[in-house]
């Protein structure tokens, strides 16, 4: 019988501790939900997206140099990576909601990520074709607006390109992919599946050896 106290004690203190533990996660969930709506109206008031750097103060143009025999012209990384948000953008506009993706639209959205890694390390075909199949879908159910998926292309293109980004900024591009997808009208779960695709693509140019 003197044990009965004990167990009976023991038991208190577990349902005690249960009920903590539900109700951090309930809160951790609401502080969730509360950042992915912060998210969203950002994304409706044309917050610059974080995959752009601030903007800095303008420089003393320097004098330039005297003139030399021509060369020819290359593209520079900002114009190379202006032509990837064009054709990203592009093909995502090309996506109607409402209407299935077709594999031609898939494919061309598939090459479109491939010219955008500029970096030496390639993400897996595998985990590539995964994001642009979760990424039809919240498009197809409902499509961004022109400014929209300029920004989800800038989005795109950075995570392609994320080898050096702070692991902050990368994670605010992702957490910025999603709230797109929100705001233009997509149901959560696509557009969480969307987001979690593409940062499994970012992961792999992060993380990956050289291959």
């Amino acid at each position: 019988m003197k044990g009965l106290p004990v167990l009976l004690l023991a038991l208190a203190l577990t349902g005690v501790g249960d009920s903590a533990l539900g109700q951090g996660a309930q809160a951790d969930q609401i502080k969730r939900r509360a950042k992915e709506l912060s998210n969203q109206n950002n994304v409706r008031q044309g917050v610059p997206p974080p995959s752009q750097p601030p903007a800095s103060p303008a420089a003393k143009p320097a004098t330039p140099p005297a003139p030399t025999a021509v060369r020819p012209a290359t593209a520079t990384p900002a114009a190379t990576q202006q032509q990837s948000v064009a054709r990203l953008t592009a093909d995502f506009a090309a996506i109607k909601p409402g209407s299935a993706v077709s594999p031609e639209q898939k494919q061309q959205l598939l090459k479109s990520m491939a010219l955008a890694v500029r970096g030496p390390t390639k993400p897996f075909l595998p985990t590539v074709t995964k994001f642009v199949n979760s990424l039809a879908d919240a498009l197809a159910e409902k499509s961004p607006g022109n400014a929209e998926q300029t920004r989800l292309a800038q989005n795109v293109e950075a995570v392609l390109n994320s080898e050096r980004l702070p692991a902050a900024q990368f994670d605010a591009i992702i957490a910025d992919v999603q709230a797109i997808l929100q705001a233009s009208g997509a149901k959560r779960n696509l557009a969480v599946s969307a987001a979690n695709d593409l940062k499994a693509v970012g992961a792999e140019i992060r993380k990956a050896p050289a291959r």
